[in-house]
C-alpha cells in the first residue's frame, strides 16, 4: 500500500535532529513517494477517514533509505500521521520518540515524551522536537542536552541549511576549556559552525550578538 506522505517533514527532522552536525547539502523535494507496510490488521474509520495500524507497520523512502518503525500508526492521506514509540533509521543514525506526529498541512512534526537521537558524533535528548520544514528551522527544547557540541539548555533552534545553532537560555556550553552559561534571564548564544579543509566540522564559533535573521526569528516567535 503506497501513500503520499510529506517526508520532507520527517527527513528534515531526523537529519536536523542528529544535530550538532551540519547537515550535507542534499536535494529534496517537498512531498515524496513512500511505501507504508502494514504488520498486521488495518482499520479504516469512514467518520475520520483515518486508517489505524493497530500492530504497528512501516514507512520507508526508497530513495534516501529512510526507515520508520512503530508498534502503533495511523494516518489520514495528505494530513496527518501519527505513531507511537516510533523508531527512524538512515544515514544520520537513529531516532526514538514515544509520540510523534507529522502534521502535512502544516509542514511540521512533533515529537515529544522524551527524544533520544544517537549519531557517531553522540547523543542529543530533548523533552520534545518541533521542526518546522517550510523553513528549515527545528527546535529542540525541555532539558535539552548535546554530546557535540557539549551543552546543556532550555531551548535550542537548529537551522537545517547553515548548521547554526541558537542556544536559549538558561544554558551550560563547553568548549575546550572554555565553559560559557546563561541563567534565565541572560542571552541567546550563537553557534557557528566551522570547517575544515577538507570539509569536516573543526568546531563552533560563539557570540552573543546574533545575525539579524537570527534575532528576528527570536522576535518573531516570542524565543520558542
Amino acid at each position: 500500500m503506497r501513500r503520499r506522505i510529506l517526508l520532507i517533514v520527517l527527513l528534515g527532522a531526523v537529519a536536523a535532529l542528529s544535530m550538532l552536525a551540519p547537515l550535507a547539502a542534499q536535494e529534496a523535494s517537498p512531498f515524496a513517494e513512500l511505501s507504508v507496510t502494514a504488520h498486521g490488521s488495518q482499520r479504516l474509520d469512514l467518520a475520520t477517514g483515518y486508517t489505524e495500524l493497530p500492530d504497528g507497520g512501516t514507512v520507508v523512502d526508497r530513495g534516501s533509505g529512510v526507515q520508520l518503525e512503530a508498534p502503533w500508526l495511523r494516518y489520514r492521506e495528505g494530513e496527518r500521521l501519527e505513531a507511537r514509540d516510533a523508531l527512524a533509521h538512515g544515514p544520520f543514525g537513529h531516532v526514538s520518540a514515544p509520540h510523534l506526529t507529522l502534521d502535512l498541512a502544516a509542514q511540521q512534526l512533533h515529537a515529544e515524551g522524551g527524544v533520544v537521537i544517537g549519531t557517531e558524533q553522540g547523543a542529543v535528548e530533548a523533552d520534545a522536537v518541533r521542526f518546522e520544514a517550510g523553513v528549515g528551522w527545528l527546535l529542540a527544547y525541555g532539558g535539552v542536552r548535546s554530546e557535540v557540541p557539549v551543552l546543556q539548555a532550555e531551548a535550542v533552534w537548529y537551522e537545517a541549511d547553515g548548521g547554526r545553532l541558537l542556544v536559549l537560555p538558561p544554558y551550560r556550553y563547553e568548549d575546550g576549556p572554555l565553559t560559557l552559561r546563561a541563567d534565565a534571564d541572560g542571552a541567546p548564544l550563537q553557534l557557528t559552525p566551522a570547517f575544515e579543509a577538507d570539509g569536516s566540522l573543526a568546531g563552533y564559533d560563539a557570540s552573543t550578538d546574533l545575525d539579524d535573521d537570527l534575532e528576528a526569528r527570536l522576535q518573531g516567535v516570542g524565543g520558542g
